[in-house]
């Protein structure tokens, strides 16, 4: 009788510790919604209801109690974008040295003291294949534009942008910025095949690896012979938008080459054909203008 009763014992325990594991790995797993839990079933949900209902609680619970679903390799480079990344190509070394060959050269202080722009731009055209004179380019090309005092006592003009300042065969002409040039120039091109570009912003290095070493000039703002001081003249612009500082000592030239200590230029201030400037200064003189350029590019040639 007692064995009997020994045994009974031993199969309740048995029983009872089988339902205790049993129970406890049905609330770890309905705890992750690997199976339905225990409350969703009390609560008379089915078994995938259950998993369907606990995925959703969890997703709108923070992240640190639900770890996100990575994506393997092949997700991560088609659907997000993300592993794959084009490194942007390093530019081409410059030549150590470039000149152009044959780019004309005008002297600007026999007839056009203060007209540097103009002379560089014809300078530049005439390379570039178009048969126009400085005096041609002036009268009928750029926009003139002249100050005058207000009421108040004010000087008054357009915007260098805009308009040459003055009258560029005067000493007393000031001068305009690389946009007016490049308005004046789109009205000569039409039927030519020609381009005009402003390239106001680029470095020097770039100028010479993307222009000269094209065999393409470069229509330059700098100062007279590179110098360091200028004296300046304000104005107001005359609808308003703000002052000009014109720098007494504006100088336009046109950049043909370079090698490791200069910078070489048809320059119209100077009678040399080919001036050279020290780097560092011309660097200095082309900062202190706001690095303005300009370029005009030749027709494309025609593929046979």
């Amino acid at each position: 009788m007692k064995k009997s009763r020994k045994k009974i014992y031993r199969i309740i325990r048995t029983i009872f510790g089988v339902t205790v594991v049993g129970a406890a790995a049905w609330f770890y797993l309905g705890s992750y919604g690997v199976v339905a839990s225990p409350f969703d079933v009390i609560r008379g949900k089915g078994f995938l209801e259950g998993a369907t209902a606990r995925n959703a609680d969890s997703s709108s619970d923070s992240s640190s109690e639900r770890l996100p679903d990575i994506p393997d390799e092949e997700d991560q480079t088609e659907e997000t974008g993300a592993a794959v990344v084009t490194p942007t190509p390093a530019p081409e070394p410059l030549e150590p040295s470039w000149q152009i060959e044959n780019v004309p050269h005008i002297y600007q202080y026999d007839d056009y003291p203060t007209g540097c722009e103009s002379v560089s731009t014809v300078i530049a055209l005439q390379y570039s294949g178009i048969d126009i004179s400085v005096d041609t380019f002036i009268d009928d090309y750029l926009t003139i534009g002249t100050l005058w005092e207000n009421s108040e006592g004010q000087i008054v003009g357009p915007d260098m942008d805009d308009a040459y300042i003055g009258d560029p065969r005067s000493v007393h002409g000031c001068g305009c910025n690389a946009p007016a040039i490049v308005k004046a120039v789109r009205k000569l091109l039409p039927g030519t095949g020609n381009k005009v570009l402003n390239l106001t912003g680029m470095e020097m290095e770039d100028l010479c690896r993307d222009y000269i070493c094209q065999d393409i000039p470069v229509i330059l703002w700098a100062t007279i012979g590179m110098q360091e001081w200028t004296e300046t003249i304000t104005w107001e612009i005359e609808n308003g938008a703000g002052t000009v500082t014109f720098y007494s000592a504006e100088h336009c030239l046109v950049l043909t080459g370079y090698d490791e200590e200069f910078y070489y230029f048809s320059d119209p201030a100077s009678r040399e054909e080919i001036k050279g400037y020290e780097k560092e200064a011309v660097e200095k003189a082309y900062d202190k203008l706001g690095c303005q350029a300009v370029a005009i590019l030749p027709p494309e040639e025609e593929e046979n």
